[in-house]
């Protein structure tokens, strides 16, 4: 049985904050299994703002928008087409 391939990668979140947290991922097999903060960041040593520390829980999410969708019913209705990402920058500028 071969050994899983395992491997640490620094990153940084996402998010907008005057923090700039940085991060280190664990990934497993191609997949990302754990998610905490750099220790080495000189300003949050290594924690994670709330925000970030459910990320992979969230990035995985079921009700995760993958594509865009263009509203075709009344606000509050729920109806969405599946627009491509063309269109959608076009209508977006």
């Amino acid at each position: 049985m071969t050994e899983p391939d395992v491997r640490q990668i620094r990153g940084a979140c996402p998010l907008d904050c005057p923090d700039t947290c940085s991060w280190i991922v664990t990934v497993k097999n191609g997949e990302p299994v754990a998610l905490r903060g750099d220790p080495a960041h000189p300003y949050t040593r290594g924690s994670l703002c709330n925000k970030v520390e459910n990320y992979l829980t969230y990035a995985r999410s079921s009700d995760r928008l993958l594509y865009p969708m263009l509203r075709t019913g009344p606000k509050g209705s729920g109806e969405f087409t599946r627009i491509s990402w063309g269109e959608a920058l076009d209508r977006i500028a």
